[in-house]
C-alpha cells in the first residue's frame, strides 16, 4: 500500500489544529502587568500617592495608592461619628487626618463585623469567619502588621489600632490562591512590604483574583512589591482620599475608616 498520500490529506488538519492551539496559547498565558506608574503628589512630606495604569491584555485596572514608611507614619481606625451619614473625606478632615480609605465590614444597621481597635479601645470583639481571615494593627510604636486571624487569636499582639478583614490577598511576597475570580467589584486593601513599607490601596473594577495579582507584581508601588496584603470592604464602600491630592469616594455610607498619621 502507498501510505505517501495519506499526509497531505492529514497534514492540514494537523496544522489547523496546532495554529488554534498557538492562537490561544498568548491568550492563555496573559498576565497582569504595570504599564505606567506616575507619584500623583505629597500630601504631607514622605506621604506619597502613587498611580499605576496595569494591564492584562485588553483588560485594565488602575491603582490608587497612598505610600509611606511607618517609621514616619501609622494607621488609625477611625469610627464614624455618625453611621449611616459621615463620609470619608470630611471625616479624616475633622480628625486631623492627611489621607485614607475606607474600613472593615459591617452589617445593614452599622454595626461592625471582627475585631475593630481605635487608640487603643476595643470598638468590637473578634469574630471567627472565613471572611475575616486577616488583622490589620499598628502597636504604639507605630508598627505596622498584617497577619492571619488564627495567629491573631492565639498569641494577640498589643495593637492600638486594627481591623479584620479579609480575604488575604499577598502572603510572603506570592498572590493567594484559589480567590474569586468572576466577581468584578471596586476594591480596597492595606499592604506592607519591606522596610517597614505600607500602602493603602483603591483598584478599579477587578476580581479578588486579579487584585492579588497585581499587587503582586514587582515594583507595584514604584519602588517595591507587597510581602503582604489584606482586601478590605469593597464594592461601593470603596473609597481613597489624600488632601490636595485626590478624592475617589464611596458611594455607599461605612461605619470606620483607615486613617494615615504622622507619628507623634
Amino acid at each position: 500500500m502507498n501510505n505517501r498520500r495519506l499526509f497531505p490529506t492529514r497534514l492540514p488538519a494537523v496544522l489547523a489544529a496546532v495554529m488554534v492551539c498557538l492562537a490561544a496559547a498568548p491568550a492563555a498565558m496573559a498576565q497582569w502587568a504595570v504599564a505606567s506608574t506616575k507619584s500623583l503628589g505629597f500630601p504631607r512630606p514622605g506621604l506619597e500617592i502613587i498611580e499605576s495604569e496595569c494591564r492584562n491584555g485588553e483588560a485594565t485596572a488602575r491603582l490608587t495608592a497612598i505610600v509611606f514608611k511607618e517609621k514616619a507614619f501609622t494607621l488609625r481606625v477611625v469610627d464614624s461619628p455618625s453611621p449611616g451619614n459621615a463620609i470619608l473625606e470630611n471625616t479624616l478632615r475633622h480628625a486631623g487626618i492627611p489621607a485614607g480609605v475606607n474600613g472593615g465590614y459591617f452589617h445593614p444597621d452599622f454595626t461592625p463585623i471582627g475585631l475593630v481597635v481605635s487608640e487603643g479601645k476595643t470598638l468590637h470583639s473578634y469574630e471567627n469567619a472565613k471572611l475575616l481571615s486577616g488583622i490589620l494593627g499598628a502597636d504604639a510604636q507605630g508598627r505596622i502588621t498584617i497577619l492571619r486571624s488564627p495567629d491573631y487569636r492565639r498569641k494577640p499582639p498589643a495593637f492600638r489600632d486594627a481591623i479584620q478583614c479579609g480575604p488575604m490577598l499577598v502572603e510572603h511576597g506570592k498572590p493567594v490562591q484559589g480567590l474569586n475570580a468572576s466577581r468584578i467589584a471596586r476594591r480596597t486593601a492595606a499592604a506592607t512590604g519591606p522596610n517597614g513599607s505600607t500602602a493603602l490601596v483603591y483598584i478599579t473594577s477587578v476580581s479578588l483574583e486579579d487584585a492579588a495579582n497585581i499587587l503582586a507584581l514587582p515594583n507595584i508601588f514604584g519602588s517595591w512589591a507587597p510581602r503582604s496584603a489584606l482586601n478590605l470592604d469593597g464594592g461601593t464602600s470603596s473609597g481613597l482620599w489624600a488632601d490636595a491630592v485626590v478624592s475617589l469616594p464611596e458611594i455607599k455610607r461605612v461605619r470606620n475608616f483607615l486613617g494615615v498619621m504622622p507619628r507623634d
